[in-house]
């Protein structure tokens, strides 16, 4: 009998051992989170509380007979935990076959569906066709290519052609113009999907004493923000986020104001012309959608090594109504009473030829 409960810290070595059978291309995001794994067995407590106040991944497990065969994560997108990403998905080849996968999934989407969630969403390569029609059976569908490049050692950026002087660090001022300029590069149904909010924008306050101090704060804080802004129209007009997943692995994710789509070759240049100027040397991995034309072919011009494509799922939770409402009819209708009908009597005339009434 196959059972589907929460990670305990007593099965990691059990779930190390089976993510080492995902043999289906991943992002690599996904890949730098499989360590991080062994300690969310830790957090099992999570699971007895409501998703909203989840502060780790969530991990299930499926087992047999005391054995891990088969495990699902996911984590939270935002602030307002309505969409959250399916990280990995993977069952024993020894048991493939079975319905694992499409059990865990379906354990998943009532367990947070009840709970209000209102989308999941998964990168899956365009070559894991299984995956791909996995997902498809149970409800998800593309809504973007993702595009992803890592930059090579021996990349050598042009730093005549940067104005540096047009970029700075974000400050925790720009946490509303930073939620705005992602709404405006967002599609208006990824809008939808991922329902961010200003808090998800925060960006701390790091007092800069020198560049070599500001370099480590910045990898400790582990994410941070370079815009650009038109002082003018007092917004912001292009962004990168950059995650220091853990020091020499950086992850890149720009987004530019259509707008200002000029801009994508200028911030992408920069980037990488501050990363190696702040001595942030290593695993540098870029993502770029394709609703995003000008940032795609700023990266292709850039002559970095493409990783792969892969395919943005999204499936959209409906949570029907506990006591749906009826539409009662009112047998008894009240009207405005009737007033008595007039009755037109002929006049009494005394003139001949009239007619008169005589009582």
């Amino acid at each position: 009998m196959i059972k589907i409960e929460p990670l305990f810290a007593t099965d990691t070595t059990q779930t190390r051992a089976l993510l080492r059978h995902q043999d289906e291309p991943m992002p690599y995001e996904t890949f730098c989170e499989e360590d991080a794994l062994s300690l969310k067995g830790m957090t099992f407590w999570q699971h007895w509380i409501p998703c909203g106040l989840h502060l780790a991944p969530s991990v299930y497990v499926a087992k047999e007979d005391g054995v891990v065969i088969g495990l699902i994560s996911l984590r939270s997108l935002g602030k307002s935990h309505s969409c959250w990403r399916l990280e990995h998905l993977v069952v024993h080849p020894s048991h493939r076959g079975r319905g694992i996968a499409q059990e865990l999934l379906r354990f998943v989407f009532a367990l947070f569906g009840s709970q209000g969630v209102s989308h999941f969403i998964a990168e899956v390569s365009d070559q894991n066709s299984a995956g791909l029609n996995l997902l498809g059976d149970v409800g998800f569908r593309r809504c973007a290519r993702v595009n992803h490049f890592q930059v090579p050692s021996d990349y050598q950026e042009d730093t005549n052609s940067v104005d540096f002087g047009m970029f700075r660090l974000a400050m925790p001022d720009d946490k509303q113009k930073l939620y705005q300029l992602h709404q405006d590069c967002l599609p208006p149904d990824h809008r939808l999907i991922y329902e961010w909010v200003p808090d998800d924008f925060n960006v701390p306050d790091l007092p800069v004493d020198n560049f070599e101090k500001m370099s480590k704060r910045l990898i400790k804080k582990r994410r941070w923000f370079w815009v650009s802004q038109d002082s003018d129209r007092k917004v912001l007009t292009s962004a990168v986020k950059v995650t220091a997943h853990q020091e020499g692995d950086y992850h890149l994710e720009f987004a530019v104001h259509p707008g200002w789509a000029h801009q994508a070759p200028q911030i992408v240049a920069f980037t990488f012309a501050m990363m190696r100027r702040a001595g942030m040397r290593g695993m540098l991995l870029a993502k770029a959608f394709d609703y995003q034309p000008a940032v795609v072919e700023a990266l292709d011009d850039a002559k970095l090594d493409r990783i792969g494509y892969f395919s943005l799922l999204a499936r959209e939770h409906w949570q029907r109504a506990k006591q749906p409402r009826k539409l009662k009819l009112e047998r008894k209708v009240g009207l405005a009473p009737i007033a008595s009908p007039a009755i037109n009597l002929p006049r009494h005339s005394n003139r001949r030829g009239d007619s008169t009434w005589n009582t």
